[in-house]
């Protein structure tokens, strides 16, 4: 299995599912264009390594989406067929899981920003559409939270706009592990720290993205379908864990109760569920690392 994004985008090259795009794109609206005609067109992974006004930031997108891709991510043939995915899945998660393990130092943490360095406008997201409310940081992160009852880490995959540099207008719909976890801190009134993290084993953003029962940990689940537990490392500023080969790692915390306007954002079926911002929750952010 891949130990990092950077495996996973080698093979993703070597089998000739990736295009590198060398030729500067402006991450206001024409970047997301690009991606959105490749993907109609049903073209590879693009990444995009000259992001206008980001010089040396790099942004993947597509990775995902076809089925050789899904078969790449869980390192099975690119031809196998959907039927078959779905059966790999099945097989090596049935009656198994294996927790992650905590390693003394990662990638995710080579370098540390703190106070007015850590700027979310210092990350490559784009705008994705005119009437968008802002910038998207968080199409393909995933969150981590702790149960507070159970210490369960959830990860889970919720948009993320931009509002300014240290906080960012989440949407974590209702009775979603998250949301029913922050829960938990509203009635103590205290904040829910939280990690917002970009990039690692790609196995990771799958199941961030899959629905699992509310007592399960996705590491665990990972760990089962790697056959090998996720190293992980322990936040700069709470106890939560995150990939130690993450790329990008958004610690913060978010105050239930206090609402921010979040959106609008359009949706990749091509509609806008709204047309105005909601009042939503929000990432106060600490370093990104």
């Amino acid at each position: 299995m891949y130990r990092d994004l950077r495996e996973f985008i080698a093979r993703l090259e070597q089998e000739g599912h990736l295009q590198r795009v060398r030729r500067e794109v402006d991450w206001n609206l024409e970047l997301a264009h690009v991606a959105k005609v490749n993907e109609q067109q049903g073209g590879p992974a693009l990444l995009f390594e000259n992001v206008k006004d980001y010089p040396g930031a790099s942004v993947l997108t597509s990775a995902f989406t076809s089925k050789e891709r899904v078969a790449l991510a869980l390192d099975v043939p690119p031809e196998t067929r959907f039927l078959e995915i779905a059966r790999s899945w099945v097989q090596r998660i049935k009656d198994k899981r294996i927790p992650p393990t905590e390693v003394a130092s990662g990638l995710c943490q080579e370098v540390v920003q703190r106070g007015d360095d850590a700027d979310l406008r210092s990350l490559p997201a784009p705008w994705f559409y005119p009437k968008d409310g802002g910038r998207y940081l968080g199409t393909a992160s995933y969150l981590v939270n702790r149960n507070l009852e159970t210490g369960r880490l959830n990860l889970g995959t919720y948009r993320v706009m931009i509002i300014d540099g240290q906080r960012a207008g989440i949407q974590i719909i209702k009775a979603k592990d998250a949301e029913i976890d922050l829960r938990g801190y509203a009635a103590l009134k205290k904040p829910m720290p939280v990690a917002l993290v970009i990039g690692g084993d790609p196995l990771l953003f799958l199941c961030s993205s899959t629905l699992f029962p509310l007592t399960e940990s996705e590491y665990d689940v990972v760990g089962a379908l790697r056959d090998a537990p996720v190293p992980v490392v322990r936040c700069e500023t709470s106890d939560l864990l995150v990939p130690a080969a993450a790329e990008i790692v958004v610690e913060g915390e978010i105050v239930p109760g206090e609402l921010l306007p979040e959106g609008p954002f359009g949706e990749y079926p091509g509609y806008y569920p709204g047309a105005a911002a909601v009042q939503r929750s929000y990432i106060r952010v600490t370093p990104i690392t």
